[in-house]
C-alpha cells in the first residue's frame, strides 16, 4: 500500500489528541461500557482471541497492535453501522525472527465482519455472527455465532465456530441437513493467487465450541479475562514457531485513559502477548469553535480597518469582517425598497457548511440595515455552484455600543426559519467582489509517503518537503502545481513487476526513487456551474505523478435528489520515472459513467462506475462512504474487470479502503484542510483510474448537499 500525507506525524497527533482531548462521557460510564466491548488481538470486540457478541459504540474506529511470538496483528476495526463490525488485519508472523532465518515467513493481509443479529435484552443474550479472514489465503479463516450476556460485573460469551475455530472439533456440522457440502471444509477457496472471497468455505466442516468470560473490577479501569479457544494453532505448530497448543488463554486489561487501552496475555500455555488499543468515535458531533475578533462596526474593530474601507457601507464592513472569518463574498445583489438581500459565497474555514453559514448570518445581523430582513445564501464550493440557505431575521444586533463577533445573539433562532433552496447564479448583483486576478498562491509542508505490507518490508517511507502552488486566473480557471524536494527515502527497486497487463501502477517505485525530486503535478483546471444540477471540470497538463493528459467530468445532480449521476472522459500518457517533462510511449483513453447515492441509512453514500480503466480492461467500481458531521468519512471499493484473477496477480482484483481526516479534529481551530488516503493491500495495474483527478466530484461537494445541510440546519441560525 502506498500513501501520503502532508501532515507529518499526523497519525502519533491523532492518537495523543483523540486519546486527551475527546471525551465520550464520563469515566465511570466509560469503564462500565468497555467492561463488556474490549478489542481483541484481532481488532475485533471480544475477549483475548476470540470475537464477543459486543459491539463498539457506532461511528467507533479502533487501531489495535498485538505483539507475541508466533505473529504480530495490526488491526483497524470500524463500526460501520450499529450493528456491523469491520476489521482490516495485516499479520507479520514469527516476527522475532530475521526473515531469512524465520520458520514462517508469512506477511499476511485480511479481512473480518461481523452482524449483530440480536441485541441483548433482561433475558436474552446479544448474538453475532461473523467470519475471520473472508479475502486472500485464509491463514486465519474461521466463521462464528456467538452469544454474550452480563451478569453483573461479569460478561460471558459462548460461541461455536467453524474453521480455525473447530481445530477442536465438538461435534460435526448440524448445516448438513441442509446439504452434504457443509460436511467437509475446502482447504483454500480464496482463489489461485489470494485475494478472493471464501464463499465456498463458510460454515463448512466440523464445529468447534468456544467460550470466555470478562470480570470488570468495579471501580477500577481493570478487567481479568479468560477464554477456552478452539483453535489449536496446528499451521503455527507444524511450522514449528509453537511448541504446543493450549486451549486457556488469560490476561488482564487496563484502561489506560479514555478510549486507550493497554492488555497483557498468556496464551497457548506458551506465550506472553502484549496489546494496545485507541478507539475514537466519531460519530459525536463537533463543539462549534466560534470566530472572536471585534467587529468593524465598533470602535475596537475600526481601530484595524484598511483606510480604503468606506466604514459607512454595510456592504464594506460585511465584506471586510466575512473575509476574517474564513468566508468570501463573491456577489450581492438587492433591490431598494426590497426587504430581501442576496449573497454568494464560499467558504475557506469551516469543516461543517452550516457552521459557516452560521458565523456569515450572524455577521450580516451586525452590519445590514433594519430593512433587509430575508436573507438568501448561494454557497459555492471549489467554484461550483452549490445549494442556497435562506434566513429570515428574528432578532437583530445594533451596529453601536459593545458588540463583537464572539458575543452570540441572546435568543436562539428557530431552525425553521431556515429554508434550503436549489443553487443558482446571481443575474446582475449590485455588488461583485474584485479578487485582484490573476493571485499566487505558494505553500510548503513537510510531507511523508508510506509504503506499507511490502512483502520485503511492512513499512518503507519518503520524507520530503512538498511545495505548492496555485494561480487563480479567475473564479473558473484555476494552475495547480506540486514539487517535492526529497530529504530521507529508503524506497527501492528491488522487486520489479511482474505484471503482464500495461505497467500502470505496478512500477510505483520506481517513480519514488527515480523521481524522488520532481513535478508531481503542473495542469490548468477549468471549473463551471452549467446550471444549477449540472457541473462540469476540464483539465489538461500533467494530472498526477504517473500521467499526464487531458479530460473533462460532468455531473447531474438534481436538488434535493438522493440520486446523481456522472461522466468523465480522458486521454492520458505515463510519464518518465524522473516525474519531469517526459513522457513514455504508452497512452490510453480511460472514462466511466457513474450513478452515486446519498442513502437515509447511516450517513452512508454510494458510487457504482462503469467503464475503461487505465490499462484498457473494461468493468466496474463500486463503492461506499460514510461521512460524519465533523467531516470524518471512511468507506471501501473493490473493482472487477475482464482482467481474470491469474492475469491481475497477487490480491485477484483491486480493492482497498479511503480514509480522511479533517484537521479541525487534531487543531484548536477552524480549518478546511484534511488528510486523506487510499488503502491498498497490493499495488497493481488492473482496475486502476487515474488518481485524485475523476470521480470525486460528487463526493468533494457532499458539504453543500441537500441532506448534509438538513442534518445540521440546527446550527446555521444564529
Amino acid at each position: 500500500m502506498y500513501s501520503k500525507t502532508t501532515f507529518f506525524g499526523m497519525v502519533i497527533a491523532a492518537f495523543a489528541r483523540f486519546s486527551s482531548v475527546l471525551r465520550l462521557g464520563s469515566l465511570t460510564s466509560l469503564l462500565l461500557y468497555g467492561s463488556m466491548s474490549g478489542a481483541s488481538d484481532f481488532g475485533t470486540t471480544g475477549l483475548i482471541t476470540l470475537p464477543t457478541a459486543r459491539m463498539q459504540a457506532d461511528g467507533s474506529l479502533t487501531a489495535t497492535l498485538a505483539l507475541n511470538d508466533v505473529s504480530d496483528l495490526y488491526n483497524i476495526t470500524f463500526q460501520a453501522t450499529p450493528f456491523i463490525e469491520a476489521t482490516f488485519r495485516y499479520a507479520i508472523f514469527d516476527p522475532r525472527v530475521d526473515r531469512t532465518k524465520a520458520k514462517d515467513d508469512l506477511r499476511d493481509r485480511s479481512y473480518e465482519v461481523k452482524f449483530r443479529l440480536l441485541q441483548e435484552s433482561r433475558k436474552l443474550p446479544a448474538v453475532a455472527i461473523g467470519a475471520r479472514d473472508i479475502l486472500g489465503t485464509g491463514v486465519w479463516s474461521g466463521e462464528y455465532i456467538v452469544g454474550s450476556k452480563s451478569i453483573k460485573d461479569f460478561d460471558v460469551s459462548v460461541g461455536v465456530g467453524w474453521g480455525r475455530l473447530a481445530g477442536r472439533r465438538s461435534f460435526s456440522n448440524p448445516l448438513e441437513i441442509f446439504s452434504g457440502d457443509f460436511a467437509n471444509r475446502p482447504g483454500s477457496d480464496g482463489g489461485s493467487v489470494g485475494g478472493e472471497v471464501r464463499v465456498k468455505s463458510f460454515f463448512r466442516g466440523d464445529v468447534g465450541l468456544f467460550g470466555g468470560v470478562r470480570y470488570s473490577v468495579p471501580s477500577k479501569p481493570w478487567a481479568f479475562t479468560l477464554e477456552y479457544t478452539s483453535d489449536t494453532y496446528q499451521r503455527e505448530v507444524r511450522r514449528g514457531t509453537l511448541r504446543k497448543s493450549n486451549p486457556i488463554n488469560y490476561g488482564f486489561e487496563w484502561t489506560v485513559t479514555e478510549g486507550v487501552k493497554l492488555a497483557a496475555s498468556y496464551q497457548q500455555g506458551s506465550f506472553l502477548g502484549l496489546t494496545l488499543s485507541s478507539t475514537v468515535n466519531f460519530k459525536k458531533r463537533p463543539d462549534r469553535r466560534f470566530e472572536q475578533f471585534y467587529s468593524v462596526a465598533i470602535q475596537q474593530g475600526r481601530n484595524i480597518a484598511p483606510e480604503r474601507l468606506d466604514l459607512d457601507a454595510w456592504y464594506d464592513r460585511l465584506l471586510f469582517d466575512a473575509e476574517r472569518s474564513g468566508l468570501r463574498i463573491h456577489a450581492a445583489y438587492f433591490q431598494p425598497g426590497d426587504d430581501h438581500v442576496g449573497f454568494t459565497i464560499s467558504n475557506d474555514r469551516y469543516t461543517i457548511w452550516a457552521d459557516a453559514l452560521n458565523q456569515f448570518f450572524l455577521l450580516s445581523e451586525i452590519h445590514l440595515p433594519d430593512a433587509l430582513r430575508k436573507i438568501t445564501v448561494e454557497t459555492l464550493e471549489d467554484n461550483l455552484v452549490g445549494n442556497a440557505v435562506q434566513y429570515q431575521r428574528v432578532n437583530i444586533v445594533k451596529s453601536s455600543g459593545r458588540v463583537s463577533v464572539h458575543q452570540r445573539l441572546n435568543q436562539a433562532t428557530d431552525p425553521a426559519g431556515i429554508k434550503i433552496l436549489p443553487g443558482s447564479q446571481l443575474v446582475r448583483p449590485a455588488h461583485r467582489t474584485d479578487f485582484g486576478y490573476p493571485k499566487l498562491a505558494l505553500g510548503a509542508d513537510l510531507a511523508l509517503r508510506v509504503q506499507l505490507m511490502d512483502p520485503d518490508a511492512p513499512l518503507k517511507h519518503q520524507l520530503y518537503i512538498k511545495g505548492t502552488g496555485r494561480i487563480a486566473l479567475s473564479e473558473s480557471y484555476n494552475i495547480w502545481s506540486a514539487v517535492t524536494i526529497d530529504v530521507s527515502n529508503d524506497f527501492t527497486t528491488k522487486r520489479t513487476s511482474d505484471s503482464v497487463l500495461p505497467r500502470v501502477r505496478s512500477e510505483v517505485n520506481q517513480y519514488l526513487t527515480k523521481g524522488e525530486n520532481a513535478l508531481d503535478f503542473l495542469f490548468l483546471e477549468r471549473r463551471t456551474s452549467i446550471s444549477s444540477s449540472l457541473h462540469s471540470v476540464a483539465y489538461v497538463g500533467i494530472l498526477e505523478e504517473m500521467f499526464g493528459g487531458a479530460g473533462v467530468e460532468f455531473l447531474y445532480e438534481p436538488f434535493a435528489s438522493r440520486w446523481a449521476l456522472g461522466a468523465n472522459l480522458n486521454w492520458v500518457k505515463q510519464r518518465d520515472f524522473d516525474k519531469k517533462f517526459s513522457f513514455r510511449d504508452y497512452q490510453a483513453f480511460t472514462g466511466h459513467t457513474s450513478v452515486y447515492y446519498a442513502s437515509p441509512w447511516f450517513d452512508l453514500d454510494f458510487g457504482l462506475h462503469v467503464g475503461q480503466y487505465l490499462a484498457k480492461d473494461l468493468g466496474y467500481t463500486f463503492e461506499t462512504r460514510r461521512t460524519f458531521d465533523n467531516g470524518f468519512s471512511i468507506g471501501g471499493f473493490f473493482t472487477r474487470t475482464n482482467v481474470s484473477a491469474i492475469d491481475f496477480g497477487e490480491g485477484s482484483f483491486d480493492k482497498g479502503m479511503f480514509l480522511s481526516i479533517p484537521y479541525s479534529l487534531l487543531l484548536p481551530r477552524n480549518t478546511r484542510g484534511r488528510y486523506s488516503t487510499i488503502v491498498r493491500s497490493i499495488e497493481r495495474d488492473g482496475g486502476r483510474r487515474l488518481e485524485g483527478i475523476v470521480g470525486n466530484l460528487w463526493w468533494n461537494r457532499r458539504a453543500t448537499r441537500f441532506d448534509a445541510l438538513q442534518n445540521n440546519r440546527d446550527r446555521i441560525a444564529p
